[in-house]
């Protein structure tokens, strides 16, 4: 175990230093001070619209995360349930190890429904999968809906077509049969010499771990399909809102854009942040902003500013979840907790893979 939390730390910190690697690119590729006479010209009204728009995306994520947990009779007030939600915002942002706030969210429900673990990691499994399906959905929809004004992302069309019909066959056969322990059999395939080498190992044995948590989130929920159908409307919505959020913040910033452009550019740079290869996207997902912007015309020291902004709004809305993890009822020592949260996360991922 400790040698398996060395080289989770040491993975941890590899990419936080990738993050400040690629935070320095991008300043080093702009006129910091050009953006930040952007940020002096910003009309903060509309800053104000974003983040009044942002609570309402966490309301409706919190009545969401609800419905989710009560399908698994796992039943939490809303007051609850809100709590652990920002709880969950704050350690997503601040933790570097290897378990983010989808599991330290996780831990919470279960200490607050006697010890449910595997219900409560199914939950919020879920929750982040009818999020990332909801923006892509957008993504390709909107890439769709602008191709006869737009074609600036035409290249990337295939592409969402092919994620959304796998996605699609993928969620059939999971609500229809138990397809992954009968016909898998990742024991076996793990065994096998050409996954011998480490690297390819660990990259085979993280897919399948991922894949397992994906399929015992969907699993639980094949008798709730209604349910999820409603998650994913409020995914659907609540990522909506994300864009017009993005819209608030371009137009306070003066972009002289159509509205259509951050329909693409946020859901496409959404799925860039979502990647765990640096703490919160940082970096990563920032320059994917960046370049999304840049697509369309947008001078890159002002997506930079763009990006300045959309940050702040990732700290303030993370800065309540600070707040009441600090409660007494609620407060666990850092260590703790997210040792607890990597212990359940373990024993999902083995109860998917053996059962």
């Amino acid at each position: 175990m400790t040698d398996n939390k060395s080289k989770n730390n040491i993975f941890s910190y590899a990419k936080l230093a990738l993050a400040v690697v690629l935070i320095a690119y991008i300043i080093h590729k702009v006129d910091l001070s050009q953006s930040v006479q952007y940020l002096k010209q910003m009309n903060w009204w509309f800053f104000v619209l974003a983040v009044a728009l942002q609570w309402i995306i966490i309301l409706i994520g919190t009545h969401r995360l609800k419905i989710l947990l009560r399908a698994q009779e796992l039943d939490l007030s809303f007051w609850a349930t809100f709590k652990y939600n920002c709880i969950g915002y704050f350690f997503n942002l601040f933790s570097l190890g290897s378990t983010g706030g989808d599991m330290v969210k996780a831990f919470y429900v279960s200490r607050e429904t006697h010890h449910k673990k595997t219900e409560s990691v199914t939950v919020v499994f879920l929750d982040r999968i009818a999020g990332m399906v909801s923006v892509l959905l957008i993504a390709t929809g909107s890439i769709i809906a602008t191709l006869w004004i737009d074609d600036t992302f035409r290249p990337y069309l295939p592409f969402f077509l092919i994620l959304i019909f796998l996605a699609l066959i993928f969620v059939i056969f999971i609500f229809t049969k138990n397809f992954w322990v009968k016909f898998i059999p990742v024991e076996k395939i793990l065994n096998y010499k050409l996954f011998k080498n480490k690297t390819i190992h660990k990259i085979i044995d993280f897919i399948f771990r991922t894949v397992a948590r994906m399929i015992g989130a969907l699993y639980a929920y094949r008798k709730h399909k209604l349910t999820a159908v409603i998650a994913l409307a409020e995914s659907i919505t609540l990522q909506l809102l994300m864009c017009c959020f993005a819209w608030a913040v371009g137009t306070g910033l003066g972009f002289d854009k159509p509205g259509y452009i951050y329909f693409i550019v946020f859901p496409v740079s959404t799925l860039v942040l979502a990647l765990p290869i640096t703490p919160a996207g940082l970096g990563l997902g920032d320059g994917a902003l960046i370049g999304g912007f840049v697509k369309f015309g947008v001078n890159k020291n002002l997506g930079t500013a763009f990006v300045v902004l959309y940050r702040l709004n990732v700290l303030l809305m993370s800065l309540p979840g600070f707040i009441l993890w600090l409660l007494p009822d609620t407060h666990i020592s850092r260590k703790v907790l997210e040792d607890e949260a990597e212990e359940m996360e373990t024993e999902f991922e083995q109860t998917n893979i053996n059962n």
